[in-house]
């Protein structure tokens, strides 16, 4: 988490904001720091702010449960990039890519063909209990303090 952190800084010159899918391990976001989050949303150029990560744990699956790995972190970005477009908040955002990223662990193809904004919306799946982001400040000098 560390090292992808801190090679964030430098494409955050240029970049909004950065997704980096971990595998089993989640995906961390780094971007400005706002109000104890990331803004996702599109913005007008201005001063940046102080740079931070958020790191989401992935959602557990067993892996009896994993019948394909191709897809998972494109099927992530997906549903995160549809509810930025939906302006939904990053937390809601990043829960819909997991969960995008568990069905199509669980399906036998790339792309979970039950894959639609309703099986992804949070709000709907009330049995998932999500953890909280661990936050990362990453300062100018691109050091890391979690």
């Amino acid at each position: 988490l560390k090292a992808a952190a801190a090679l964030s800084r430098p494409l955050l010159e240029h970049l909004h904001c950065l997704v980096v899918t971990l595998g089993p391990h989640g995906v961390l976001l780094c971007g400005e720091h706002e109000a104890g989050t990331i803004n996702l949303q599109p913005r007008k150029l201005k001063k940046r702010k102080q740079i931070c990560a958020l790191h989401y744990p992935a959602m557990t699956v067993t892996p009896e449960e994993i019948l394909n790995v191709s897809g998972a972190g494109d099927s992530l970005v997906g549903a995160l990039i549809a509810g930025i477009l939906q302006g939904k908040d990053t937390d809601t955002c990043v829960q819909m890519g997991l969960l995008a990223a568990r069905m199509s662990l669980s399906s036998p193809h790339p792309i979970s063909p039950m894959l639609t904004l309703d099986s992804v919306d949070p709000n709907k799946i009330q049995t998932q209990k999500w953890q909280k982001p661990t936050f990362v400040k990453i300062d100018q000098d691109s050091g890391i303090h979690f």
